[in-house]
């Protein structure tokens, strides 16, 4: 009860600081405070939702003229996690917006990416044990000023109503940046990065796990994270985020909407 007082009053405090649906998330014009998400109604149109057809294992968008029900990547990759979810496509607008939610000091803006992840993880009906977010390496924490997964992770717990636990997965190696990489580069280059302290495997054992990241591209990070708490006992582990690469199929530029109407939860 106390911790959810104190997680009341933070959000209340955040509000005031930044209030929440005065300018769209996306674009930054004025927003009345009925719009989903911060959003205007033209951002909800430009994102590229993953509403319409998903691969089956990871989750990335499909396009309706693909015939199999796993992208290219599934096909040819065994993956360890259970099976992955994500909100939008990864393309201009949603670039931009994770660009300055990560590298432009707007950790506020993790509370309405939360709440988008939140409602697309709901229809799903998943009933996780514990959230996690995806670690990053504490020299780059301290540069940032802090871990973009780890703020969208603490606040869909919050809604979800679950059990947060953000020391059982740590990164013990720093690693290159993964743009720029491909597949395999992104593989070797994850390798025995991350862990679960000898001291906590009791609270992974058993647990069903929802492990959150902002962009999901080969699941090599997934994949990596997924392992270690697999051997470390956990019962299985999904994968959340709030954008994932198209199916190698088509390319950024040809990315096309899905649908404008967002999920079921937009009414405008």
């Amino acid at each position: 009860m106390k911790t959810g007082i104190l997680s009341a009053l933070g959000e209340g405090f955040l509000d005031l600081i930044y209030p929440s649906n005065i300018y769209c998330i996306s674009c930054g014009n004025i927003i009345d405070d009925s719009r989903p998400y911060a959003l205007c109604d033209t951002c909800v149109r430009t994102l590229k939702w993953a509403n319409g057809r998903t691969c089956g294992r990871c989750g990335k968008p499909l396009q309706e003229n693909y015939g199999p029900s796993l992208c290219t990547d599934c096909t040819d990759t065994e993956h360890s996690f259970e099976k992955g979810f994500t909100c939008v496509e990864y393309c201009a607008a949603e670039r931009e917006l994770l660009h300055r939610f990560k590298y432009k000091d707007k950790a506020y803006l993790g509370r309405k990416l939360a709440e988008i992840m939140f409602d697309r993880i709901r229809i799903e009906e998943l009933e996780p044990d514990l959230i996690l977010p995806v670690p990053m390496f504490r020299r780059k924490v301290k540069q940032r000023g802090y871990n973009q997964a780890e703020v969208v992770a603490k606040c869909l717990a919050n809604y979800m109503e679950c059990s947060y636990a953000g020391k059982l997965l740590v990164r013990i190696v720093e690693t290159e940046a993964m743009s720029g990489l491909g597949a395999l580069g992104r593989r070797r280059n994850i390798q025995e990065v991350f862990s679960v302290p000898r001291d906590k495997t009791d609270q992974v054992t058993g647990k069903r796990i929802l492990l959150v990241d902002d962009i999901y591209t080969t699941g090599s990070t997934a994949d990596a994270c997924a392992s270690v708490l697999l051997e470390a006992g956990a019962a299985t582990v999904f994968v959340l985020t709030f954008a994932s690469g198209a199916n190698l199929m088509r390319t950024e530029n040809n990315c096309v909407n899905q649908s404008t109407k967002g999920y079921i939860q937009i009414k405008y």
